[in-house]
């Protein structure tokens, strides 16, 4: 259970339509318990009203989260673990598609030299190439959060970051609560 809400807060930012290389690599960006639970256009325009509803109050809980969120992630163990995890993730990563990484990298020296030299058309081509890249590096991903000593260990780090969350503001139990709900309907947990 836990394991799908961490998978979905990596990976719904990261389905969310590149509009250029802004020099953020999602893979560097925290899994979970910074600004990457946001919810995504989950079907686009094709959603219905109602599930478009329960996206925005989706969205609403993580707003109401995130100050005791980052509030939690100045504990140090719980830094340091989510770190870790970090890194673990990304090696993994690395070995399985290390060439993307090293694309993604020449994609976003090429944006920053296209936006300095104010070539917004080359920079929007740029953007688009890397697009291609990045839903590459997705599905690599995906792939290292199936393994079950990565779930294991975001599990292990989801169960913490909620204990120092409720240690901090035992209110935000149902908050968490509403927001697993939530991702469930949508399938992400």
């Amino acid at each position: 259970m836990m394991k799908r809400k961490f998978l979905a807060a990596l990976l719904l930012p990261a389905l969310l339509v590149v509009s250029g290389c802004d020099g953020e690599n999602d893979v560097d960006q925290p899994p979970a318990g910074e600004e990457t639970e946001q919810a995504a256009p989950m079907g686009g325009q094709n959603m219905d009203p109602e599930m478009m509803a329960r996206m925005m109050q989706a969205q609403e809980i993580q707003q109401q989260l995130q100050p005791i969120r980052d509030q939690a992630m100045q504990d140090p163990e719980l830094a340091a673990e989510l770190t870790e995890l970090q890194e673990r993730i990304e090696t993994a990563m690395r070995e399985e598609g290390g060439e993307l990484f090293e694309q993604m990298e020449a994609f976003e020296a090429d944006y920053l030299a296209a936006q300095e030299a104010e070539d917004d058309e080359r920079a929007q081509a740029i953007g688009m190439e890397a697009q291609g890249v990045q839903m590459e590096l997705q599905a690599i991903q995906e792939s290292v959060l199936n393994r079950p000593d990565i779930q294991e260990d975001v599990e292990a780090f989801e169960e913490h970051q909620r204990t120092v969350m409720l240690e901090i503001d035992p209110e935000a139990g149902e908050l968490m609560d509403e927001l697993d709900q939530i991702l469930a309907e949508f399938g992400t947990q």
